[in-house]
């Protein structure tokens, strides 16, 4: 059996002849990689970013999700989709002349899942069906908090609390969901450095690249758009790994007088290979992102 949850099975059949890699050739945990949603560098002036946050802030950002995996084995094939919708608050719980407490709290999820002619729908709002494994682990999430410290620069220097806990298993990747990446010494996310882009007139453009591991991430940013409210940023972004490759475009809204991204737009494209019951899949996804995000207090 390939995988299983209520009212879908995903069967394994007989063995076909291929030129696939062999089991032995990767690593056990081998998985098709969450794309990676780049933060907004701003240049070398992010280090002089000051954020402008006040204790009882409160910002509410929703993530909604449209993905289509496909593994295939010779002439097996298996075409999974998914819909998925996250809400969580950003509440500044405490601020100091060093930085300021955040608490991250995944508010709603939604998911519907298809395969194999059968879906899977969940609402954290309504009462789940609790003999599905997948259906308790989106319920593990709901309340869930991570307690961020922020520097006043947007640096996070540390993370405590069960919400920044990072969902790896095969299966529960195939709903779509985007990860928290709250990590020490990057970013909160929900700002960039508004007064650096001031001076940025449209089609200015800048690069980065970051290196983690085996993991390799190239970003283009570049003006698309201004006016006296907003400014918009399109970026393109490579992500490589042994095993994976991942190619990303799209554009971040951000507000000139916060600094707040108020829309990030993005699709994906992402290759490479799936262990799954010590079998090796070829498989792709493609992946649309849209978030929002406002203050409510």
């Amino acid at each position: 059996m390939l995988a299983g949850f209520t009212g879908i099975c995903v069967a394994q059949t007989a063995s076909q002849k291929t030129s696939l890699k062999k089991v032995n050739d990767l690593p056990a945990n081998t998985s098709l990689s969450t794309t990676v949603i780049p933060h907004v560098t701003v240049a070398v002036a992010d280090e002089h970013h000051s954020l402008s946050f006040k204790k009882g802030d409160e910002f509410q950002k929703t993530t909604l999700v449209n993905s289509t995996t496909v593994l295939q084995r010779g002439d097996q094939k298996f075409d999974i989709k998914s819909n998925s919708s996250v809400t969580k608050t950003y509440n500044v719980t405490g601020e100091s002349n060093t930085g300021f407490a955040v608490a991250v709290v995944t508010k709603r999820i939604t998911d519907t899942l298809f395969a194999m002619g059968k879906s899977m729908q969940y609402n954290s709002d309504s009462p789940t069906d609790t003999s599905s494994f997948i259906q308790k682990r989106l319920t593990d999430m709901v309340g869930q908090t991570a307690n961020v410290n922020l520097s006043n620069h947007d640096v996070i220097t540390q993370i405590t609390g069960q919400g920044n806990q990072v969902v790896n298993d095969t299966l529960f990747a195939f709903t779509g969901l985007q990860p928290e990446r709250l990590v020490k010494g990057s970013s909160l996310g929900l700002t960039v450095n508004s007064m650096a882009m001031v001076a940025m007139q449209k089609n200015y453009t800048w690069a980065d690249t970051a290196t983690d591991g085996s993991t390799k991430i190239k970003n283009t940013f570049w003006i698309q758009a201004k006016d006296d409210k907003t400014t918009t940023i399109a970026f393109e972004s490579a992500q490589r790994q042994p095993y994976t490759n991942s190619n990303t475009n799209g554009v971040y809204v951000i507000d000139n007088t916060t600094g707040v991204i108020l829309t990030r737009q993005m699709q994906s494209i992402t290759t490479g290979y799936q262990v799954l019951n010590n079998v090796v899949y070829a498989a792709s996804r493609r992946t649309a992102f849209t978030e929002s995000c406002y203050k409510i207090h």
